[in-house]
């Protein structure tokens, strides 16, 4: 008889790791499976049970996520049935290429076998010897489905948003001591308007991206001269119907409203850098109408700052002095949700009444 024994570390690889245990079953009743957390009863010596068993198998299997990959009772069961000549088999429940990457890691030697890619009824199927039959297959369709509902059940933010917030968290700036999830939403603590900020907003945007909406006051950053293949890449795609599906709007302080005089501590300073920005957005932009037209003037209170990257949103609320000038935000906190949540749709409709009666770029002087 085949012995397996499943090795997992913290609360959602136990679960994947339950799931792949009964799915195993399910295939060849024939096979022992040895989870811990399952097949070791009250009063018996945990360590000494998961040591007889380890050296007792044939195949070890982890089950690897992001949250455990540098789990160190993870790396020394590996490292124990690696020393014994084990069968390693590492499986990969998160699309995650640093899996394997500390040093001196067992693993490296080891060929995974990812939830994400490949034919999994074929992995199957070559590890346990079995055939590739419909019953098989039908029991493979259904723990795909087992998993992602796990995964579902323990996601800390909506899919759409994962890639931005893995981005954002590989930042030691936004990760002192964030991010902090709740309810789908991701609280960064520190790293609001920086540069590092929008450089992870572009590199996620260009070539990939379809949308990219910037509710801005001087936009500064933007035009600074940093991201000049942001505009490259938008005039390329202007020559193209409809954008080739690029939806680009940036807004942009009206200089002449009324709001202009309240939205800084130091009106004159600022007002002297919207223009400056607005005319380097002239140059950068050009005679460009397609790229004009995405460019819009508000009069309004800038009550919440919303940027949507794609399906996510990246959402600040400006604090004010006791005068109702906002704070400065370089550096603030900020939250990341998904724009299908009930916040995104708030912050979708707002950004877009906001954006209805802003006036065309073209239509002041600057451009």
């Amino acid at each position: 008889m085949k012995k397996i024994f499943i090795s997992w570390s913290k609360k959602r690889s136990e679960e994947f790791a339950k799931i792949v245990k009964s799915t195993i079953e399910k295939l060849d009743s024939d096979i022992d499976v040895f989870m811990s957390e399952e097949d070791i009863k009250a009063g018996e010596f945990v360590q000494e049970k998961i040591i007889s068993n380890i050296e007792n198998c044939d195949i070890l299997i982890l089950c690897f996520t992001t949250e455990n990959k540098r789990s160190p009772w993870l790396l020394y069961e590996a490292g124990y049935a690696s020393g014994l000549h084990k069968v390693v088999i590492p499986f990969l429940f998160d699309n995650d290429s640093m899996w394997h990457s500390w040093i001196d890691n067992p693993m490296n030697i080891a060929r995974e076998i990812s939830f994400c890619h490949g034919d999994l009824l074929k992995d199957f199927t070559e590890i346990f010897s079995l055939k590739e039959t419909s019953t098989n297959q039908h029991i493979i369709e259904n723990f795909k489905k087992e998993i992602e509902l796990c995964k579902e059940q323990f996601r800390d933010i909506d899919i759409q948003c994962e890639d931005l917030v893995e981005k954002l968290s590989s930042i030691d700036k936004f990760t002192i001591t964030s991010p902090i999830f709740r309810e789908k939403t991701a609280y960064f603590l520190s790293g609001f308007e920086t540069f590092e900020l929008w450089k992870i907003i572009i590199q996620s945007f260009l070539y990939t991206g379809k949308y990219l909406w910037i509710y801005g006051r001087k936009n500064m950053k933007l035009f600074g001269g940093n991201f000049n293949e942001l505009f490259q890449y938008l005039d390329e795609k202007s020559m193209m119907p409809n954008m080739d599906g690029i939806d680009f709007k940036l807004m942009f302080l009206n200089p002449d409203s009324d709001e202009v005089n309240f939205a800084h501590k130091d009106q004159d300073i600022f007002k002297s850098e919207l223009r400056t920005t607005m005319l380097r957005a002239k140059k950068i932009i050009g005679t460009n109408t397609v790229l004009q037209k995405c460019c819009r003037l508000y009069s309004n209170k800038r009550d919440e700052i919303i940027i949507r990257i794609d399906n996510s949103i990246i959402y600040c609320k400006p604090h004010f002095d006791i005068k109702g000038n906002p704070n400065i935000m370089t550096n603030a906190a900020f939250e990341v949700f998904s724009v299908f949540s009930k916040k995104g749709q708030h912050c979708v409709q707002k950004y877009m009444d906001v954006w209805n009666k802003a006036i065309d770029n073209r239509k002041f002087e600057v451009f």
